[in-house]
């Protein structure tokens, strides 16, 4: 099977008041919205130090190739 990959990254502040904080029912919106669009999350690598971005959590997601 192929698969493609796509990725998001969770940085402070990500859907939340303040830089520390996360809002889990938006989170989980997204995951959701991911998923009906056939995505599987299939990795996260915590803190990472990103070029050019914030850093922050990735998390890759796959699905197979339409």
């Amino acid at each position: 099977m192929n698969w493609e990959y796509t990725s998001t990254v969770l940085k402070g502040g990500f859907m939340g008041r303040h830089k520390e904080e996360l809002k889990r029912s938006d989170l989980h919106d997204q995951l959701a919205e991911l998923g009906a669009d056939g995505w599987e999350l299939c990795w996260v690598l915590p803190e990472q130090a990103l070029q050019h971005e914030k850093d922050g959590h990735v998390l890759i997601f796959k699905r197979p190739v339409r």
